[in-house]
């Protein structure tokens, strides 16, 4: 900006000293009409020197560069003055930036508010379908009349669900039977949970209902064997399996656990798993015959049976978890002075290792894996007994 200033002396005496040629000058600021500033310096009267004295020359220099200080002060004040309004058109920048981004931010959470009340009600939809068809199902399980395979009793539909007192269709009865779900919170004659609650005086050995974890919880009742002959004056719980024979392992079996032998119960894991849960004792008996094979080889296992929950068991029947050995081994008694057991002399005698497992959280054993039997003459039996808790 290009600033017009003029100096307009106001003489008010003829003559002045050098001395006085100090005193403040005042200024004076306007605007031409172009739109240019003009800066009006006045003078005191006393600073002005009679024309015809010898110093005029000295103290208009004085003035000049006087007026020159103060026009170059003037433009350094127009420039500070400049360079703050570009700071504050700077900062007004930024600012409206912030505004956008607080705006965009803005706009982005409506819109994760959106999907996230979307996304709920989408799960609120497939709740009430989930409950929907829960009830179509319990309806369809429960109909009055609706045979069910393998439910012997009013209880065992209880359990299931079934609220709706009616004359239902079980399996233990050929004409329909009337079942009163109305106070049926406690079954007249409750199915025992073992038959060591079962148990009493009189009690013949025999089939019997139980349900380990208790009514309207956790699994179905299921069939057992009570017996009441084994231990006197106890009922023993019995399981039954599909492996309890004597069973050849052939010749041909050369690497490690390459015979298998899964084992099915007359109940499931988990009805097994809950009865064992609340039994104090329980065990299965184990034994394998071998004839130049063996169960450990060194360090290698050769033969061993898998836990209830798929776990390789290091431990034959009357030895204890993580020994690696057989009852022999623990011992100290195994043929020929075998650390772990009488299988590994791995010779043409046969030799066998036996023993309950006790080892609860074990539990029935669901595989028996065996092995090395591809050399000359090489077999075996294995025999696993019932699995039986009190």
């Amino acid at each position: 900006m290009n600033n017009l200033v003029s100096l307009v002396v106001l003489l008010a005496g003829a003559h002045v000293s050098s001395a006085q040629s100090t005193q403040e000058v005042s200024a004076q600021c306007r605007y031409s009409t172009g739109g240019q500033r003009a800066y009006t310096f006045v003078l005191p009267p006393s600073s002005v020197h009679d024309c015809d004295t010898g110093s005029e020359q000295e103290e208009m220099s004085e003035l000049r560069e006087l007026v020159q200080q103060l026009a170059t002060k003037a433009q350094q004040q127009e420039t500070k003055m400049q360079q703050q309004e570009d700071k504050v058109q700077e900062l007004e920048t930024k600012a409206q930036q912030q505004e956008d981004k607080v705006r965009q931010l803005e706009t982005k959470v409506q819109q994760q508010e959106r999907k996230v009340q979307q996304q709920e009600a989408e799960v609120q939809l497939l709740q009430t379908k989930v409950q929907v068809l829960e009830t179509k199902i319990l309806v369809d399980k429960c109909a009055e009349g609706h045979r069910l395979p393998g439910v012997p009793s009013c209880y065992h539909l209880w359990k299931l669900g079934c609220r709706q007192s009616g004359s239902y269709v079980v399996s233990s009865n050929v004409s329909d039977v009337y079942c009163d779900f109305q106070n049926f919170t406690t079954f007249p004659g409750d199915i025992p949970r073992t038959c060591s609650s079962l148990y009493h005086p009189g009690m013949a050995s025999g089939e019997y209902l139980i349900d380990p974890d208790g009514p309207g919880t956790g699994v179905e009742p299921f069939s057992v064997y009570c017996d009441v002959d084994l231990e006197p004056g106890k009922g023993v719980t019995v399981i039954s399996h599909d492996s309890e024979a004597r069973t050849h392992v052939r010749n041909g079996y050369a690497g490690a656990g390459t015979y298998m032998r899964d084992v099915t119960y007359s109940a499931s894991v988990d009805q097994i798993r809950a009865l064992i849960y609340i039994s104090q004792t329980c065990k299965q008996f184990i034994k394998y015959e071998c004839f130049h094979t063996m169960i450990n080889a060194g360090d290698t296992d050769v033969a061993w049976w898998v836990t209830w929950d798929g776990r390789m068991a290091d431990y034959w029947g009357g030895a204890t978890p993580g020994s690696g050995k057989c009852a022999c081994g623990e011992e100290g008694t195994c043929d020929n002075g075998q650390s772990r057991c009488n299988c590994d002399n791995d010779d043409y005698n046969w030799r066998s290792d036996e023993g309950f497992l006790t080892h609860k959280p074990d539990l029935p054993v669901t595989q028996l894996r065996l092995g090395n039997t591809a050399g000359h003459l090489a077999n075996g039996y294995h025999r696993l007994g019932k699995l039986r808790c009190s």
